[in-house]
């Protein structure tokens, strides 16, 4: 059973609040915890996809 995916299309952010929040969201530095999970996750995937 396949999923269907809808195309993402741009949005329009009116509110100069919520595009700051946006920005601020988009440049902050992960956590030291999200790291340790991204590279747990690497090598778990590295493992699973080796030839």
């Amino acid at each position: 059973m396949a999923a269907k995916i809808k195309p993402v299309e741009p949005t329009v952010i009116r509110d100069k609040k919520i595009v700051r929040e946006v920005i601020n969201q988009v440049r902050r530095k992960p956590a030291v915890e999200d790291i340790k999970w991204a590279k747990t996750r690497n090598k778990l995937f590295n493992e699973l996809t080796a030839k």
